[in-house]
């Protein structure tokens, strides 16, 4: 019922404000990807520093993440909001199971990736992380549950990876 209730209070804000949630929602992947990417120039310029090991990291545990929200996705089948309420979303997008959300749980680990070498942006990269995923509610792609399920999916894979476990 709350996650029903979120979801219809976000999804009437994103058709409120529909330019600017189709923008984000498009273009906020991308900002963490080029990120991302920028981070192994990184990597790579400061190689004394992290070397084989912070490049193994910074490639397996996003990879780890996104494999296991693809596999838990598959174990859950749960239907987007346009599949289940028959709502247009804003950003065209095919069914299909959507919890957790693949881009909330990447935007995650990819925050905390670019936090484990930059960690003086850690709050910058989290806040583009909650974007990057609440507005994937306000386009009507996915429930307020899958976005904090996949938040929790990049923050627990992310942490364990990048300054825990190894």
């Amino acid at each position: 019922m709350l996650n029903q209730k979120i979801f219809d209070i976000l999804f009437k804000f994103g058709n409120r404000h529909k330019k600017l949630t189709v923008f984000t929602t498009i273009y906020s992947c991308y900002l963490f990807f080029i990120m991302y990417l920028i981070g192994y120039l990184y990597i790579f310029i400061h190689f004394n520093k992290y070397g084989y090991k912070g490049l193994l990291k910074y490639i397996f545990v996003p990879l780890i993440t996104i494999i296991i929200a693809k596999i838990l996705r598959k174990k859950i089948k749960s239907k987007r909001p346009f599949e289940k309420l028959n709502i247009t979303s804003l950003v065209k997008h095919k069914g299909g199971n959507s919890m957790p959300s693949n881009h909330s749980a990447s935007a995650m680990v990819l925050a905390l990736a670019l936090t484990y070498i930059l960690p003086q942006y850690f709050i910058f990269f989290i806040i583009l992380a909650i974007i990057t995923g609440t507005v994937r509610i306000l386009a009507g792609l996915h429930y307020p549950i899958d976005i904090l399920f996949g938040f929790a999916l990049g923050l627990l894979i992310g942490t364990l990876g990048f300054f825990i476990l190894f």
